[in-house]
């Protein structure tokens, strides 16, 4: 039965090997430009806020300039997010699906191997190949990144106006670092399974699975993630000021001020601005930044005589690697529990 599947599913795990190792050859080629820039910038072994900040900014200041690394930065991340789909699809729906339309599990099942040993060695086989796939990928793609993730980690300082790339603790980025990639390709491989035997149609399984994984996707780090420990709370006064770091917006009665907040390697899940008791605060305006003949300094000013303050929700750097642990093990119960239902869902799938 093993060999049987290997037979079956040998074609697809050469071309899944091509594609690992193509990519691999690319990243590897332009690794080492990323690691000049970033000890021109001299960004390993900064020693101080000010200058790992300034190096920082100057670091960042050259990925900017390089065409190549900015879009391998955030091509790495769509191809860590688009690999357990494209296994959810070709290899998970398709498993039982074209058995049933092809009319071949007649025969696969008739004969000594039982049901439940036919789907133990199937989702055995292509299931360890789909973590195989999305762990290299995860593994190349993060080792390629693993500066610009340094560099995102460090204080941003006084020039933090500069060019700068999300860190890996970043919403956009979580997902497609270090271990979640491999749960989510289980998950999507094990979800993709599980609409075949449900649809017992190739084309809608897959599609069913694409919708689905999308939507875990997109609904984890919106609802679930920022909540795996509860966050932390940062407040900081609130200084309107020329420059990079204030911002306001005047809409009507209500204010809306926003003002950069270092965290270094955080995820900053929200900032709100209070008044001097803590109370949330969204205006009024003061009277004078309405007046036409004012002038905006006397504006800043009358802001920063309401002595307000900025609130930072986030999760500290240090909780990265146990929010990968987390989200990996989601994924993986999650494996299991469709893996468990094909289970017993194949054992009720008639014959005729």
């Amino acid at each position: 039965m093993i060999w049987l599947t290997w037979r079956q599913f040998r074609v697809q795990a050469l071309a899944a090997l091509g594609a690992v190792t193509a990519v691999a050859v690319l990243f590897a080629v332009s690794r080492g430009h990323l690691s000049d820039l970033a000890r021109s910038a001299g960004l390993n072994g900064c020693a101080g806020a000010d200058a790992c900040a300034s190096a920082r900014a100057d670091f960042f200041d050259g990925v900017q300039a390089d065409r190549l690394a900015g879009v391998l930065f955030y091509a790495g991340a769509v191809l860590l997010y688009l690999t357990p789909a494209l296994l959810g699809l070709f290899w998970g729906a398709p498993l039982i699906a074209r058995e049933v339309e092809a009319g071949t599990f007649r025969l696969a099942w008739s004969q000594s191997t039982t049901r439940r040993s036919w789907l133990a060695v199937k989702l055995g086989l292509v299931g360890a190949g789909s973590v195989v796939t999305g762990g290299l990928l995860s593994l190349v793609v993060t080792w390629w990144a693993g500066p610009i993730d340094r560099a995102a980690a460090l204080p941003a300082g006084s020039r933090a106006a500069g060019p700068s790339l999300p860190g890996r603790f970043a919403p956009l980025l979580f997902g497609a670092r270090d271990l979640v990639p491999v749960g989510a390709a289980l998950f999507a491989f094990a979800l993709g399974v599980t609409c075949g035997l449900l649809l017992r149609r190739t084309l809608p399984a897959m599609a069913v699975t694409l919708l689905v994984l999308t939507a875990v996707q997109v609904a984890l780090p919106m609802t679930v993630r920022p909540f795996y420990e509860a966050p932390l709370r940062k407040t900081v006064p609130l200084v309107a000021s020329y420059g990079h770091d204030f911002s306001m917006r005047i809409e009507g009665g209500s204010v809306r001020m926003v003002q950069s907040v270092d965290v270094p390697g955080a995820w900053v899940i929200s900032v709100g601005t209070t008044d001097s008791a803590g109370r949330p605060w969204s205006g009024p305006a003061p009277r004078v930044c309405l007046a036409q003949n004012a002038t905006p300094q006397q504006c800043l000013g009358a802001v920063n005589a309401l002595r307000l303050d900025q609130v930072v929700s986030y999760q500290p750097a240090d909780r990265y690697w146990t929010f990968q642990w987390i989200e990996t093990a989601l994924y993986a119960l999650g494996a299991a529990a469709l893996a468990g239902f094909c289970f017993a869902r194949v054992r009720a799938l008639r014959l005729d």
